[in-house]
């Protein structure tokens, strides 16, 4: 049997301040293989960029870690410091939300990409600030325009975007975290950037954990997504399984929430007017006071009283794929047509 490129086994995030506990993300049970890509989707405050950075072992000091993390069969919540900066980069790489603040303003971009092969792969600066005038060129920041000497604050938003995924894919990582690829870009930047990344990842056979809160980016670009909803995945499966059948009722209201589910409904006859996207009522649970029930369920139309006793399993059920899996004691069983 093959190892998961990357395993996640009941992991758990704490936070400990002003005396209380917040629990971050309870239970995430993941895998991804190598070449695979997995899609995380949920709510702003659902756990999934906590999840990453518990992956890059970049969690803030007062957040304690507990399961089990593994990347190609190292145990990740073992390793000192000093291990996770090498794999760092090199291993594993990862683009954040927001470029201005991930790149260093006083640090060119060509220092900034050839950095990781001058650490990580001992090139010298000459071959280097030649690998990065390559990843810079096939970003589509060719030269004479975009010189290595330039800094972050001379370049748009979608250019500094295109410098984190050279950066990232500098030292051509085993695993490529995306998070929120494309925050605040405009439309046009957004479809540029998830196109180039798509491509490069094909090229280079990397894979892809991409977290983001658009289900139409995920049903282009992943082969399996996992829901997240207060610090927990209520569905997970083949992607496209997922979209025909969409079993949690969290699942279905971000869908419907979702530009992309304009495309998929009936239009109105006789009418001219625009379709308003549906919206769910209320929101994400303080990980403080998180109840034993159902992370949901002060938001769920179908809930019941089983759904406030205890939190549901993540597991099978009769009418879904065995390897599609959902959190809830009422699962929606008809389909969707997407």
């Amino acid at each position: 049997m093959t190892t998961p490129l990357l395993e996640i086994r009941d992991l758990g995030v704490h936070l400990q301040a002003g005396g209380r506990q917040a629990e971050i993300l309870s239970g995430i049970t993941l895998t991804l293989n190598r070449g695979e890509r997995l899609g995380i989707v949920g709510e702003s405050g659902s756990g999934k960029s906590i999840t990453a950075l518990a992956v890059m072992g970049l969690l803030p000091h007062r957040m304690a870690l507990s399961g089990t993390l593994r990347f190609d069969g190292q145990d990740l919540t073992t390793i000192s410091e000093a291990a996770h900066c090498t794999m760092r980069g090199r291993q594993m790489a990862m683009i954040f939300q927001e470029p201005m603040t991930a790149l260093n303003p006083i640090k060119t971009i060509g220092a900034q990409i050839s950095e990781g092969r001058r650490l990580h792969l001992r090139e010298n600066r000459a071959d280097a600030d030649k690998t990065a005038r390559r990843l810079l060129d096939r970003v589509g920041l060719a030269a004479p325009r975009f010189d290595l000497e330039l800094y972050p604050h001379q370049l748009s938003g979608g250019q500094r975007q295109r410098v984190m995924i050279a950066m990232a894919l500098a030292c051509e990582p085993e695993l490529l975290i995306a998070d929120e690829p494309t925050t605040a870009l405009d439309v046009t930047v957004q479809a540029q950037i998830l196109d180039l990344l798509d491509e490069l990842i094909d090229e280079s056979g990397t894979a892809l954990l991409l977290i983001t809160h658009d289900l139409g980016v995920v049903s282009e670009m992943t082969d399996r997504i996992a829901v997240m909803y207060a610090g927990r995945v209520v569905e997970t499966g083949d992607t496209q399984d997922v979209f025909r059948h969409m079993a949690h009722p969290y699942a279905r209201g971000l869908f419907a929430a979702s530009p992309h589910s304009l495309t998929m409904r009936p239009k109105p006859e006789n009418t001219d007017k625009r379709q308003r996207l549906t919206t769910i009522a209320g929101v994400v649970p303080d990980p403080f006071s998180r109840l034993p029930q159902c992370g949901f369920a002060d938001r769920c139309r179908f809930v019941q009283a089983d759904c406030r006793a205890t939190v549901p399993p993540l597991g099978n059920t009769d009418f879904l794929d065995v390897a599609h899996r959902v959190a809830c004691f009422h699962p929606l069983t008809d389909e969707v047509m997407v």
